[in-house]
């Protein structure tokens, strides 16, 4: 083969790779689904299921305030879900609705099975083999941590989407607030 032949041929294979991905609507679309994913994982506790929480302080009586806490709405639980939430993330791929071109982040899988959007959607390809969707969970994780734990402990998450995305890390300018997968 000739040499023009082989770079046509690496030039058409690499060029799905070379697609180019607006980083900030990715990174609202990570940030979407960083929070749906948290939500998913704190209703999925058993709702009855409590644990004791103790303040370090102690009261005029030198006793110590004793409380029970929804497991799920613990800071211990809050912390460990934040600590392996965006594991999750090599679960999901990076695609654009065949209807008008607009970027998304979907699970593969639902309930164990194929995503239904799976064909109203074209994959994106990319060199890194969505290993970029970990990291920019990662990178979102450690500036809203503390914002999404205490929005999940105050129970009033009904749009937690919106007010850590859109308001809280301003990642979603253009955001509605009922715009959820």
């Amino acid at each position: 083969m000739t040499f023009q032949k082989c770079t046509f041929i690496f030039l058409a294979l690499l060029w799905p790779c070379l697609a180019t991905i607006d980083t900030s609507q990715l990174r609202c679309e990570v940030c979407c689904r960083l929070v749906e994913e948290v939500q998913r994982n704190v209703s999925s506790v058993d709702p009855l299921r409590v644990v004791k929480v103790t303040n370090f302080r102690l009261d005029g009586n030198g006793d110590q305030s004793k409380s029970n806490v929804p497991l799920a709405r613990s800071q211990m639980y809050l912390t460990e879900v934040m600590d392996s939430v965006c594991e999750k993330m090599s679960d999901y791929v990076r695609a654009t609705y065949k209807t008008n071109g607009s970027l998304t982040v979907m699970p593969l899988l639902l309930n164990g099975q194929m995503n239904p959007l799976m064909s109203e959607v074209d994959i994106v390809q990319d060199s890194d083999l969505n290993k970029s969707l970990q990291y920019y969970c990662e990178d979102i994780v450690s500036d809203i941590e503390d914002d999404l734990t205490s929005l999940i402990k105050s129970e009033d998450d009904n749009n937690a989407v919106y007010s850590i995305c859109t308001k809280t890390a301003q990642l979603c300018q253009n955001k509605n607030k009922n715009t959820e997968l």
